[in-house]
């Protein structure tokens, strides 16, 4: 029985530890413990019965004991890997990892060892040697700790026989209700897995509300029926999405160092327009893509948003996608973009890493030329994301360290970035600015920028240790929040002249390339054509449990605003004598002003109305 009592001990452990740290270190819902034990139950009966069936079945120890070794160690090393994966997702998005999102684990494995600067052969090494590892100590447990060769012989066959048969129909009877995702309300982790919510869509941790959803999925469809594309001639649209880009470290937003050459003599041969101040709304690659083509704020995002693509699409545009990383199986995000005319990413890329921007440059110059169809190039770039690949030279900057694994942890003011981080992050920003020159070179040979907008912008910024925060998606500061926006005109002159907004959103972008395209823009989008009419007065932003507001109603102060829902402490800043946040006012402002700021983010997250 001690024995037996060890196999059970040691079965649980693992999952006991990967649910404590499920429930209370990230706040998951105590509800998915019993639904998950119960799942984890059914492998310890199955090798339990095997072990009793193969007692009775062979004489010959050695066999015996391979054949037991074997699925042990493969349910063993499954249920280390899923835990693993689970706990990375809730870390990076706040998410359980979903089916189709495991292979881009495994297929950017190599990118996260060349990004944390691990030996090549240490990856092969260790895919050989953990399961050589967990295979040895199964075998070495088993042959000391045995307990079925004292257990087995006094139980009759036909008992083993019965057992076998109950536990084969218990598996198959949960493994059924298992299949419709039985547990999934209760939030455990493997039923999220295979069978998320079906009325849920997850936006990188992010979940749309189903019950608001359902009434803007109406909105979206009544403004596609009153959707009236436009007549004549049309421009070509070429944008670039720079991930994790910063216009504090760009040349061309005035940053003492030459980060960006190319793109300063381009803006500069150019009537172009660089706006200031733009905010994403999320601090994450998803959540703020869909803010950007649906002109919605996070708690506005619906099921069938009507996306730029989409009406780029209604107006006769082709639509081509180009985009390094994964965009087909991270959070199915290809399906976001809905139909279009060619879709190549970092999964496609052979003889590439995945994050190599230099596979755009490749695909680009297999394109046939331009045929005079209004087209739309839609470029994602990794270069200064803190996964890209290795450089192949030393960047300008040094000492450069990657610091995706150093602690990142709030310390509210202070903390200035870390010198290795910048130099790091600037040499990768110095390389987004090559690969752009170079598929404008290209696209101009190709003759796609007779008539064409060319629109730069990022998804979100990056921390580099300011307030001890690094990388992204943590938290809801400037560093995070505020993105470039430049919009070139080539082959033709704009009549635009942007006058100078304060603290315009990302929802604004879509409105304002539709309004320098000429093009109508759909009912449901809420941002402001910057080029025409006064951005929104208050920009809204949420990440996890950050969420906030910029309120620019006051003339003389941008109020900045955020809670951390968690704890439920809130903060507030001053962004125009304090942009970089380290002085909180929240208990210096007026008590008014501060309930009314609460009220405005209260509302928002509420009910997802935005004031105009």
């Amino acid at each position: 029985m001690r024995r037996f009592g060890m196999d059970v001990a040691l079965w649980y452990f693992v999952p006991a530890v990967f649910l404590g740290a499920y429930v209370l270190l990230f706040a998951q819902p105590s509800t998915a413990v019993g639904p998950h034990i119960l799942l984890v139950t059914l492998p310890f009966l199955v090798l339990v019965t095997l072990r009793l069936l193969l007692q009775r079945l062979t004489s010959r120890a050695f066999l015996r004991n391979v054949l037991i070794t074997m699925p042990m160690t493969l349910l063993f090393g499954l249920l280390l890997t899923y835990y693993v994966l689970v706990l990375v997702g809730l870390k990076s998005w706040g998410g359980v990892v979903a089916w189709n999102v495991i292979p881009t684990f495994f297929a950017q494995t190599a990118v996260l060892t060349d990004a944390l600067a691990i030996p090549k052969w240490v990856l092969p090494l260790t895919a050989a040697a953990v399961p050589a590892a967990l295979f040895g100590l199964c075998w070495h447990y088993l042959k000391r700790f045995d307990w079925a060769g004292d257990v087995a012989p006094r139980i009759p066959a036909s008992i083993i026989a019965v057992g076998t048969v109950a536990v084969a129909a218990i598996a198959s009877l949960e493994l059924h209700e298992f299949s419709f995702g039985r547990w999934t309300s209760s939030s455990e982790p493997l039923s999220l897995t295979f069978y998320p919510p079906q009325a849920a869509l997850d936006l990188e941790g992010y979940s749309v509300n189903p019950v608001t959803a359902s009434h803007l999925d109406q909105l979206e469809d009544a403004a596609r029926a009153d959707y009236r594309p436009a007549e004549g001639p049309k421009k070509n649209l070429v944008l670039i999405v720079v991930d994790a880009l910063r216009p504090d470290h760009l040349g061309v937003y005035g940053y003492s160092r030459p980060t960006t050459p190319n793109l300063t003599r381009i803006v500069g041969q150019h009537s172009s327009q660089i706006v200031r101040g733009m905010h994403s709304t999320c601090a994450d690659t998803i959540c703020a893509l869909f803010s950007m083509f649906s002109s919605r704020f996070p708690n506005q995002f619906s099921f069938r948003p009507f996306t730029l693509h989409e009406a780029l699409r209604r107006n006769g545009y082709r639509i081509h996608m180009l985009l390094s990383g994964d965009h087909t199986y991270f959070h199915s995000l290809k399906g976001f973009y809905g139909q279009v005319d060619s879709f190549y990413d970092g999964t496609q890329a052979k003889g590439y890493f995945i994050n190599d921007d230099a596979l755009l440059v490749d695909h680009l110059g297999s394109l046939p030329d331009w045929d005079q169809t209004p087209v739309m190039f839609q470029f994602h770039l990794m270069s200064s994301h803190i996964l890209r690949k290795s450089d192949d030279t030393p960047g300008p900057y040094q000492p450069a360290r990657r610091y995706a694994l150093r602690n990142s942890h709030e310390i509210g003011p202070g903390s200035d970035p870390i010198p290795t981080a910048v130099n790091f992050y600037d040499n990768g920003v110095v390389r987004a600015d090559a690969i752009i020159n170079e598929l404008l070179a290209l696209l101009l040979r190709k003759g796609y920028l007779q008539n064409t907008l060319v629109v730069i912008t990022a998804d979100h910024g990056e921390s580099l240790g300011e307030h001890g925060l690094f990388t992204h998606a943590n938290s809801v500061r400037e560093e995070v929040l505020n993105i470039p926006l430049i919009l070139i005109p080539f082959g033709y002159t704009t009549a635009a002249n942007s006058p100078e907004r304060a603290y315009p959103g990302q929802v604004d972008i879509a409105p304002t390339l539709f309004g320098e395209l000429g093009l109508p823009r759909p009912g449901t989008w809420i941002g402001h054509d910057l080029n025409s009419v006064p951005s929104l007065p208050l920009n809204y932003f949420e990440e996890h449990a950050f969420a906030g507001l910029i309120d620019r109603r006051d003339a003389t102060h941008a109020w900045k605003y955020w809670i951390d829902r968690n704890t439920g402490v809130d903060h507030v800043f001053d962004l125009s004598v304090d942009p970089h946040e380290y002085l909180d006012v929240r208990d210096a402002i007026p008590a008014g002003l501060l309930t009314q700021l609460r009220e405005l983010n209260r509302t928002e997250t509420s009910s997802g109305l935005p004031i105009r």
